[in-house]
C-alpha cells in the first residue's frame, strides 16, 4: 500500500509538472504571437506615417520646382494632394497665395525660436490635415508663376505655407490600427480558449482517474466480499470458541486477534457501502438537532457553537448524515492526540441557500500533499486508518447536492466543510 502511494505521489507530481510545463509554454507562445502582433502593426502604422511625410516633402518639392521653372501650378496642387500654399515674405505678407492659404501668415501662432533654415508642422488627426511652414532662403522663381514688383530677389528669408490632405492617410492608419486591435483581442481569445480547452482536458483526465480509482476500488470490494467476508466469519467463530477454552493468561492475546478481525470486517463493510447507491432514502432533518444528539456522544472537548441556529432543514438519509458528521467530528478528536481535545462544530446559513457546517479541530493538521489526496480511496495519515472514511463521506455528500472539503485552519489544525443545499421550511 506505501509503495502504490508513493508511486501515485510520484504521478501526481508529474502531471502536475507537466500541466504547468504544459500551460507555461501555451502562454509564451501566445505572448510571442502578440508581441509578433504589436510590432508587426507597428511598423506598418509607421511605415504609412513615413509615406505621408514623403509625400508632403514630395509635393513641396514639386512645388517649389515648377514655380522655379515654371508650369501649370494649378494642376501639379491638385495632383500632389494640396490644399493651399503660400510666398510669404519674412513678416507674413503674402507674395503668392493658393487654394485656402492664409491671406496673411499668423506668425504668433508658430513656435519661436525656429531658425533660417527650420520648419514646422502640425497634423490634424481628426481632419487628416497637415499645416507646414517652411523658413527658406529667398527662392529664385520664374516670373509668370511668381510676380515681384522689381522680379528681383528679396533680401530676407522667406516663408513658404502648404496645407496638405493626407486624409487617405490617417485612414489607413486608422484601419491599421483597428485591425491591430482585433488582431491582439482575437490572439487574447484563442488564447483563453486554449487554455480553457487545456483545463477542462485537465480536470477530465482527473475525473477518469478517480473514475478508474472507483473501478479498481470496485474490484476490491468484490475481492473482499467473496475472498475475505467468509474467512472472517470462520475466525470470528473460531475466536468465540477459543475465548471460552483458554486459560485466562491468554485471553488479552485472544482479544487482540478479535479485535482485529473485527476491524477488518467494518473494513469490507465500509467498502461496500462506499459502493452502494450514496444517496439512500433521504428525509428533511434539522441539522442543528442532529449535531446535538451526535456531540453528546462525544468527549467533552467537542462543542457546538452556541449561536448554532435551529430549523435549517436538510435533504439527507439519516445514517448517512450521522456517518458523515460521526466521521468528520473523529478526524477532528484524533488529530488531537496526545493534547487537549478542542473540536468545535458551527452551522450557519449563506446567502445562496445552502448550509454551511463547520467542523474545526486544534489538532496536528494537514500538509498541501494531504490536502490534494485526503479523498482518495485508502489515502491515511493514521497509523491504524483504513483510508475509506472521507471517501464514503464525500460520495455521500455529492449525493445530496452538495460538497466536501478539508483545509488548514486559520489558527491550525483543520477544518472540514461541508455545504449543503437548504430546504424550505413547511
Amino acid at each position: 500500500m506505501a509503495k502504490a502511494g508513493t508511486r501515485r505521489d510520484k504521478h501526481r507530481r508529474r502531471d502536475g509538472m507537466e500541466s504547468s510545463a504544459t500551460t507555461l509554454v501555451i502562454t509564451i507562445a501566445f505572448v510571442f504571437l502578440l508581441v509578433l502582433a504589436i510590432i508587426l502593426s507597428s511598423s506598418l502604422i509607421e511605415a504609412e506615417n513615413l509615406r505621408r511625410e514623403n509625400a508632403v516633402e514630395r509635393a513641396y518639392s514639386d512645388i517649389l520646382m515648377a514655380l522655379r521653372m515654371g508650369g501649370d501650378v494649378d494642376r501639379m496642387m491638385r495632383d500632389e494632394h494640396v490644399l493651399g500654399f503660400g510666398y510669404y515674405t519674412h513678416m507674413g505678407t503674402p507674395l503668392y497665395v493658393w487654394g485656402d492659404a492664409y491671406q496673411r501668415l499668423p506668425l504668433t501662432s508658430f513656435p519661436s525660436g525656429t531658425d533660417i533654415n527650420g520648419s514646422y508642422s502640425s497634423y490634424d488627426s481628426t481632419t487628416g490635415v497637415i499645416d507646414t511652414v517652411r523658413y527658406v532662403s529667398s527662392v529664385f522663381v520664374s516670373p509668370e508663376n511668381l510676380l515681384r514688383e522689381s522680379g528681383s530677389v528679396i533680401e530676407y528669408p522667406d516663408l513658404i505655407y502648404i496645407s496638405f490632405d493626407a486624409s487617405s492617410y490617417a485612414e489607413r492608419v486608422r484601419f491599421l490600427i483597428a485591425i491591430s486591435f482585433l488582431a491582439c483581442i482575437g490572439i487574447l481569445a484563442i488564447y483563453l480558449i486554449v487554455l480553457y480547452i487545456f483545463t477542462q482536458n485537465t480536470r477530465y483526465r482527473e475525473t477518469l482517474r478517480r473514475q478508474e480509482s472507483l473501478v479498481r476500488l470496485g474490484q476490491a470490494a468484490r475481492t473482499l466480499t467473496h475472498e475475505i467476508k467468509n474467512p472472517l466469519s470462520a475466525i470470528r467463530l473460531e475466536v468465540a470458541i477459543l475465548k471460552r477454552n483458554v486459560p485466562p493468561s491468554l485471553i488479552d492475546d485472544v482479544a487482540i486477534i478479535d479485535h482485529e478481525t473485527d476491524r477488518l470486517t467494518k473494513l469490507t463493510d465500509k467498502v461496500s457501502d462506499y459502493l452502494r447507491n450514496p444517496l439512500g432514502n433521504p428525509q428533511l432533518l434539522d441539522i442543528v438537532q442532529e449535531l446535538r444528539i451526535l456531540i453528546s456522544l462525544f468527549p467533552e472537548g467537542v462543542r457546538l457553537r452556541n449561536d448554532a441556529e435551529e430549523g435549517l432543514l436538510i435533504l439527507f438519509d439519516p445514517d448517512r448524515l450521522r456517518s458523515v458528521l460521526e466521521n468528520l467530528i473523529k478526524n477532528g478528536v484524533e488529530a488531537c492526540e496526545g493534547m487537549d481535545i478542542d473540536v468545535e462544530v458551527s452551522v450557519e446559513a449563506s446567502e445562496k441557500d445552502r448550509c454551511i457546517i463547520y467542523v474545526k479541530d486544534k489538532g496536528i493538521g494537514l500538509s498541501e500533499s494531504d490536502v490534494k489526496r485526503i479523498f482518495d480511496p485508502f489515502y491515511t495519515t493514521k497509523i491504524h486508518g483504513s483510508g475509506i472514511g472521507l471517501s464514503i463521506s464525500q460520495q455521500f455528500v455529492e449525493a445530496a447536492g452538495g460538497r466536501l472539503r478539508l483545509y488548514p485552519g486559520a489558527y491550525g489544525g483543520t477544518t472540514a466543510e461541508v455545504i449543503l443545499p437548504l430546504q424550505a421550511r413547511s
